[in-house]
């Protein structure tokens, strides 16, 4: 296998893959880039109804987290914050 990446990820580009690779995962580079390319479509079309950068953001609710990750029963509405900056942190865990 080659150091060559895939779409600026750490992934390997699927043509790097040897045979024997595809029959472990019991797919077909074929298939795997059909199902790729459908994810692709689907983030496409899910992203076009997204807020857009610059643009207020939609009303939400949300249940408050200790610092510890633990639940704590209360809730946060972005619309009680109007008039008042807030800023929104997005991160992911995986």
């Amino acid at each position: 296998m080659t150091d060559v990446k895939w779409l600026g990820t750490s992934y390997p580009h699927p043509d790097s893959l040897p045979p024997e690779w595809w029959e472990k995962i019991g797919s077909t580079r074929e298939q795997f880039l059909a199902r790729y390319e459908a994810e692709v479509r689907e983030r496409a079309l899910r992203d076009q109804s997204a807020p857009k950068v610059g643009k207020p953001a939609p009303d939400f609710e949300i249940e408050r987290l200790t610092p510890a990750g633990k639940r704590t029963g209360e809730t946060f509405r972005l619309a009680s914050t109007r008039g008042r900056p807030v800023a929104l942190v997005f991160g992911s865990y995986t």
